[in-house]
């Protein structure tokens, strides 16, 4: 095995000198000298070791075939793919994030992996809505490789001196956050209005939705549902009520986690991934000890996070589609997903494997574990990222009422523009 880019995965550029697949022949069977495997991210001891566990089990059946992995640090994702696709230098097998599957599918870089996925046993144990949600147009060009949620974070030493249970409903959120600003003067509750991740759950828990697919294909907005409406207003309120302080109108997720390192803050909601720089923000780490996580308090019981995690796909240029599909399974199966997911800090894309006890008895997963039964997806279209990333029409509709609109005329606004932006043509 070589990981030829470790070192240096900063540079797209670098990336050139890496072509999907080695050998002579093209002919899609197994002729190959190596694959290619990107993965995005950063080289860390227990990744290396997966992967060369991953390389012996696929060269059982392929010991001529060396696996080269090379890591893509998160923000070279959308740079190098798009390189690789005008460049013709591109990786067999490649990891994305899995609510960027169709977009990538519609720009051509993934291959159609429906037969091959049809005829995979280990796909029928996965998660199914994951899998569905690797689908483009009706084809599947990925298929889940690990999950990963949101949770609720909270002071354990202090809701335990308060009396208090974690929150499991509104109601519970509000009395607990009222109750640690009263007795520590720092804010309850974190509610950054660039948040799309933490204002979707609010918005499912309440029996409401983004948008949806019509019969005919086209997209509706929902955002004038009233479930919808009455959970964006009591998520704006929560900073126009003053549980959330107005430091944290126009930011995300991140200032609330440098706060609740450092005992600014009660509770907020962040993913696994936030207790790493936890660690390296707070200035006393033994802090940390006492920050526990739980599922996220919904309108009534735990609110739905939005399922993330990533897929794996095989490039639609690499000359070996089958040998790259094989990889892809050594990958993907249950052994290879709980690995590699075990050896990242998520969890593996099995629903069956979440009920072990790894997952069930440590403190440290058990919130996510649990949470990870209660999620769902964004808008299954390559125009969501257009509609929130670039346009971000859920955090904005959010920031417009905190600052004084009119909750149903700005959700109005908001709709159509979802709607138009989520019905237009694919580039």
């Amino acid at each position: 095995m070589r990981f030829p880019k470790i070192a240096a995965a900063t540079s797209v550029v670098l990336l050139a000198a890496a072509c999907g697949g080695g050998g002579s022949d093209s002919d899609g069977g197994g002729s190959a000298d190596s694959l290619t495997v990107w993965v995005m991210g950063t080289s860390q001891p227990p990744l290396v070791e997966y992967f060369e566990g991953a390389e012996a089990r696929f060269q059982e059946n392929n010991p001529d075939v060396e696996v080269n992995v090379e890591f893509i640090p998160w923000p070279d994702a959308q740079e190098s793919i798009t390189n690789a696709l005008a460049g013709g230098d591109a990786p067999d097998v490649i990891e994305i994030g899995n609510d960027q599957v169709s977009g990538w599918a519609s720009q051509g870089a993934l291959l159609d992996i429906t037969e091959q996925v049809g005829g995979w046993d280990a796909a029928a144990e996965m998660d199914q809505n994951a899998l569905e949600y690797g689908t483009y147009d009706g084809v599947q060009y990925g298929v889940p490789w690990f999950s990963g949620v949101r949770t609720l974070y909270y002071r354990a030493d202090w809701l335990q001196d308060l009396g208090h249970e974690p929150p499991t409903t509104w109601d519970e959120l509000l009395t607990v956050a009222e109750d640690i600003e009263a007795e520590y003067d720092v804010p309850g509750f974190a509610a950054p209005t660039d948040f799309t991740n933490g204002i979707a759950s609010f918005i499912w828990s309440n029996g409401g939705e983004i948008a949806t697919q019509n019969a005919e294909g086209e997209w509706e907005g929902h955002l004038t549902d009233p479930a919808t409406v009455e959970a964006v207003e009591f998520y704006a309120d929560l900073t126009n009520d003053g549980i959330s302080p107005q430091s944290y109108v126009g930011e995300n997720e991140l200032v609330p986690l440098a706060d609740m390192a450092n005992s600014q803050v009660g509770m907020y909601i962040d993913g696994s991934w936030a207790l790493t720089s936890m660690e390296e923000q707070a200035e006393d780490p033994a802090v940390l000890e006492n920050i526990v996580a739980a599922p996220i308090p919904g309108a009534d019981g735990i609110a739905p996070a939005f399922a993330g995690g990533s897929a794996l796909s095989v490039f639609s240029t690499t000359q070996y589609p089958e040998l790259a599909f094989e990889l892809l399974t050594v990958l993907g199966d249950q052994e290879g997903g709980q690995g590699y997911a075990d050896a990242a800090g998520f969890f593996p894309a099995y629903p069956e494997l979440l009920a072990g006890d790894e997952y069930q008895k440590d403190p440290a997963r058990v919130a996510s574990a649990t949470q990870m039964q209660h999620t769902q997806f964004f808008p299954s279209t390559p125009r969501w990222t257009a509609a929130d990333q670039d346009s971000k029409i859920l955090p904005g509709a959010v920031l417009e009422i905190v600052n004084g609109g009119d909750p149903e005329e700005v959700l109005a606004a908001a709709n159509e523009q979802l709607t138009t932006i989520l019905n237009e043509p694919v580039e």
